[in-house]
């Protein structure tokens, strides 16, 4: 599979204290610290510097953002909407709670689990053209910039770039398998970037994801009852859970700005 060429690693930022210490003059430190940082801006850039937006370009770019907030909103309501109608948390987010409680309420007698199976299938890809669509409009620069803040991360997300670019069936597969180390973003961002079309990442996407879906499904309706029992008493006590889970987006979302703040200063 053909593939873009890696991104050049910018200076690191860490460079501006060495600068600091060895400069020779204050106005040589400035243009050192000035092109540091603007170095370290273009990092973090998910597009190349200078790189003129199109049309296509404030879409996609609209859409990432618009699934940040959803993915931050959906946070403390999952609980809510998992109790209340698990179907229509399948829906929304494509949960693999919901569909084993789906297929739990299906050995019960429940008719809809065969939609919740179709649903869930879609609803779990229904955001991965976004990131084929990023990583093909910006290549590496979009890959570099969702690899992640930490090291750890970092490394994570170029050992599933290396996976995708070798093997790219292999790789969406395994970035449907829970817990595995191999994100899907990813994943999609660098088949987008190497050029591979939208209609053979849908129709692999959709196989994978309608095996784990049965999967789970399966799963829940082999529990039965007692999931269901379950999910009753869970009932009485999802709006705690909601505020709880509120709380702790606030707090993240507070600590970062803060981070973000500190770090400009």
């Amino acid at each position: 599979m053909p593939g873009a060429e890696p991104a050049t690693a910018s200076p690191d930022s860490t460079g501006d204290s060495a600068a600091e210490s060895a400069r020779p003059s204050d106005d040589t430190a400035d243009s050192v610290d000035s092109g540091e940082s603007a170095d370290g801006d273009a990092e973090r850039l998910p597009w190349p510097a200078g790189y003129e937006f199109g049309k296509q370009d404030g879409i996609c770019a609209s859409l990432i953002g618009l699934m940040t907030i959803y993915g931050l909103a959906m946070i403390p309501l999952r609980p809510v909407i998992l109790g209340l109608a698990p179907i229509v948390l399948v829906s929304l987010t494509g949960s693999m709670l919901g569909l084993v409680m789906c297929g739990a309420l299906g050995s019960t007698g429940w008719p809809w689990w065969p939609a919740a199976l179709i649903i869930g299938t879609l609803s779990a890809i229904k955001f991965d053209f976004v990131w084929w669509w990023a990583g093909k409009l910006w290549g590496d620069h979009f890959i570099a910039s969702i690899a992640g803040q930490t090291e750890r991360a970092r490394r994570r997300a170029k050992r599933a770039e290396n996976l995708t670019r070798r093997y790219d069936i292999l790789a969406l597969g395994l970035g449907h398998v829970p817990y595995l180390p191999v994100p899907r973003s990813i994943v999609c961002a660098v088949l987008g970037a190497a050029g591979s079309s939208i209609k053979r990442l849908f129709i692999i996407n959709t196989i994978f994801s309608a095996i784990v879906a049965s999967a789970f499904l399966y799963l829940g309706w082999q529990i039965g009852e007692p999931a269901v029992a379950v999910l009753e008493e869970f009932g009485k006590y999802m709006w705690y859970v909601s505020i709880v889970l509120l709380v702790v987006v606030f707090y993240i979302a507070f600590r970062s700005a803060k981070k973000s703040a500190a770090a400009k200063a």
